[in-house]
């Protein structure tokens, strides 16, 4: 695009390893004593019995499999290397898991990683819409600096006086260059109760602060909706979770209520989340048809498809962009080849991929791409993205000057003419 405006919420992202240079160097003495020797062969007991776990191609009668002898004395010889050269003051527990994650590397897969029993648990409580942090909704502007772009109601954000355009400027005194979004996003969540200072510019008095708060815990707004016209509703879903999709039965109930006959979906900035819920908001509105289908490993192909027991009756308009990707894409795709819809706004990010979680038994996870997707016309999008119907740039400078987003008032024109 994870996968400019890019819209996330601080709960979203795993926390980074520091780089290694960071480190703090310590020699290491040589030891190929009995202690030694011990820890080498249970890090290799380690290696094999993962590797018999993740790949199920490794022979109990030995020899053939991936971690052979070779691999196993490669191994043990690097590590005692790294236990005599190495300036670094190395954790093994770490070098079990860079073993696990460098398997997942050599497939070429840039989707595959490996989780401990803490990251995927960390992992699906972001998923359940849960999350310890301040309640700041934050963007990318074109220049790759991040800003509020709101404030969740009753939050440690509002309260601590964080407004609408504050510039993210760093995190507990750590400056925010070289960081991605979700890396961001992780530095301000973290446990229930624990105070985080965000230091951010203020461009309206040109003042630079420092504002502490203490994290607590919250519910993800995963759905922001209001009407724009007496008969034009709103819905901008930001991401795929399992609050979303009741969020989004929500949304469309209350806009049906207020007179909403038309609709402008955005789903700008969502890089995806659960498959599952795609499906389930398709059928939300959905006329009778395939939502996708998706292509496994071996060939065999599966159709999703859609009752159309309850089809929204008026025009939908799809706000895109080059972060709408996965999911979004894949809801996208179905209401546009179903003639449901059309899209405005620029190319999506073409991620026409599944992935699934594998369960290892220790509680950790390996998560791994097992499909390709098409759209209901047979598209794959993989790559290439969805073209938008209608291609609007986003204007940047009018809607950070201004507060004027382009692309959603050629939205509301292109459905008053139509």
């Amino acid at each position: 695009m994870s996968d400019q405006e890019i819209q996330v919420n601080e709960q979203e992202v795993p926390t980074p390893e520091p780089p290694a240079e960071n480190k703090e160097p310590k020699k290491r003495p040589f030891r190929l004593g009995f202690l030694s020797g011990m820890l080498v062969m249970l890090i290799l007991c380690v290696v094999t019995f993962f590797a018999l776990l993740l790949t199920r191609r490794l022979y109990l009668s030995g020899g053939e499999g991936i971690v052979d002898s070779e691999v196993m004395a490669k191994a043990e010889t690097i590590y005692a290397y790294l236990q005599e050269n190495s300036i670094y003051d190395f954790d093994d527990e770490d070098l079990r898991v860079g073993i696990l994650d460098g398997l997942l590397d050599g497939t070429g897969d840039k989707y595959a990683e490996y989780y401990t029993p803490e990251e995927i648990k960390a992992l699906f409580e972001d998923y359940n819409g849960d999350f310890c942090g301040l309640g700041l909704i934050l963007k990318v502007d074109p220049d790759g600096s991040m800003y509020v772009s709101g404030v969740y109601e009753d939050s440690p954000a509002l309260e601590a006086g964080f407004e609408v355009g504050d510039i993210l400027v760093a995190v507990d005194g750590a400056t925010l260059d070289g960081y991605d979004k979700y890396e961001i996003a992780d530095m301000i969540r973290g446990p229930e109760n624990t105070e985080v200072c965000v230091t951010v510019y203020r461009e309206s008095t040109g003042e630079t602060l420092d504002i502490t708060a203490v994290r607590k815990k919250l519910k993800k707004i995963d759905v922001d909706y209001r009407m724009l016209t007496d008969t034009i509703g709103y819905i901008w879903i930001k991401d795929f979770d399992d609050v979303t999709t009741e969020q989004f039965e929500e949304a469309l109930k209350e806009l049906t209520d207020q007179g909403m006959t038309d609709m402008v979906l955005d789903l700008r900035t969502n890089g995806g989340g659960l498959f599952r819920v795609a499906l389930e908001i398709a059928k939300q509105i959905m006329c009778e048809g395939v939502i996708v289908s998706i292509e496994s490993a071996d060939g065999t192909m599966k159709q999703y498809t859609c009752d159309g027991d309850t089809p929204f009756g008026g025009q939908i308009v799809i706000l895109t962009d080059g972060y709408t990707a996965s999911s979004s894409e894949i809801l996208a795709g179905a209401l546009i080849d179903n003639g449901m819809a059309i899209s405005l706004g620029t190319t999506t990010y073409g991620k026409g991929l599944v992935q699934d979680f594998f369960y290892l038994s220790d509680g950790s996870c390996v998560k791994f791409t097992t499909n390709q997707y098409y759209t209901p016309n047979g598209t794959a999008i993989n790559g290439i993205g969805i073209i938008p119907d209608v291609e609007v740039e986003f204007d940047g400078d009018l809607y950070y000057d201004e507060g004027i987003d382009n692309q959603l008032n050629a939205a509301i024109e292109y459905i008053e003419n139509h």
